[in-house]
């Protein structure tokens, strides 16, 4: 049982994905071409869609995270953790996971703020969160 859990929801891409829909929708696409692009459309959006949520977790294995269906995610055990702290990420580290500079590993669906866990092996991983505080303090009280 987790003693931490927390979803974060990204209302951005469903946002995009229902003016996407529009856009084809007010095209009035028509032809022979109308089903693949639908189709297209259909693959593009239940990507999407499985990107909405973050979730993330402190229980007894570590701390973990995963999107909307449960992957891609990731997991690090607690004797792994060599420092934790809260970060604020720059506008143009923008969301999604990849890695970049200042965070390492950045996992992210909206927002700017997030725990930066540094492992033992000097490799990074930045989970993006609404609750920052929140789950800073529950790594930190099964770190310590």
């Amino acid at each position: 049982m987790p003693t931490y859990e927390h979803r974060q929801f990204s209302p951005g891409i469903l946002l995009v994905v229902a003016v996407t829909f529009y856009a084809l929708y007010r095209a009035g696409l028509t032809g022979p071409d109308s089903t693949a692009h639908l189709a297209a459309f259909a693959v593009v959006a239940a990507m999407c869609i499985g990107f909405v949520q973050l979730t993330t977790r402190v229980d007894s294995r570590g701390v973990a995270w995963s999107f909307t269906i449960g992957i891609p995610g990731g997991v690090i055990a607690f004797e792994d953790i060599d420092e934790v702290q809260t970060t604020t990420m720059r506008f143009w580290e923008g969301w999604g996971i990849h890695w970049t500079i200042l965070h390492g590993w950045l996992w992210n669906v909206a927002g700017y703020q997030g725990v930066m866990i540094t492992k033992k092996n000097g490799r990074r991983v930045t989970l993006g969160t609404d609750d920052p505080q929140g789950l800073y303090e529950a790594i930190l009280s099964k770190t310590s």
